[in-house]
């Protein structure tokens, strides 16, 4: 049976993969810096020659290999970027929230019926009536289709009525709220 520390069993083996992909990285991050500096410096030069300017090459090159060292150093301590989908449907902080989503999905539907009757009569008002129904059969044990008369003695009748009747206009937000109020009463 082999000893083997915690170290070893926690994520040592990861830290030893690291630092195998560490080991190969430097060789080529400094050469791509020093192929950054050596064309900075380049530019550095051409643009001082074109303005009649004059600068020793190797103060333009240290100038270019101090730009690149800033470079290198902002980019390893800034935050990684976000991914392409934060931000579409919810803030990556924050949860997502069931009933959020669900009166978001009402202001939409109420949102794209507002003018027009046959889209009303097709997507809210079956909405509604499944409501209705969920609440008689939690609180009553029937649904409006199961015991249709004494469903419209518990919903009553002006919510009846616009549930069972196609309307010609969608009712006004104070009509709306007043058939929820209706609603809640069940």
């Amino acid at each position: 049976m082999s000893q083997s520390s915690i170290d070893e069993l926690l994520g040592g083996a990861y830290e030893d993969e690291e630092r195998q992909q560490r080991s190969g990285r430097p060789v080529a991050a400094y050469a791509k810096a020093f192929g950054a500096a050596l064309a900075l410096t380049f530019v550095g030069v051409a643009a001082l020659r074109t303005a009649k300017l004059a600068a020793p090459a190797w103060f333009i090159f240290l100038v270019s290999c101090a730009l690149v060292l800033v470079y290198v150093a902002v980019r390893q301590v800034r935050p990684p970027l976000p991914s392409r989908g934060a931000g579409r449907r919810h803030l990556p902080d924050s949860t997502p929230d069931g009933l959020r989503h669900a009166v978001k999905r009402w202001e939409a539907r109420l949102d794209w019926c507002h003018a027009d009757a046959s889209a009303f009569n097709r997507k809210v008002i079956p909405a509604l009536g499944e409501i209705v129904d969920e609440r008689l059969r939690q609180r009553h044990g029937i649904t409006r289709e199961s015991d249709p008369a004494r469903a419209r003695n518990i919903v009553g009748e002006p919510l009846w009525t616009f549930l069972s009747a196609p309307v010609r206009r969608p009712p006004a937000p104070r009509e709306l709220a007043n058939l929820i109020a209706w609603m809640e009463r069940i």
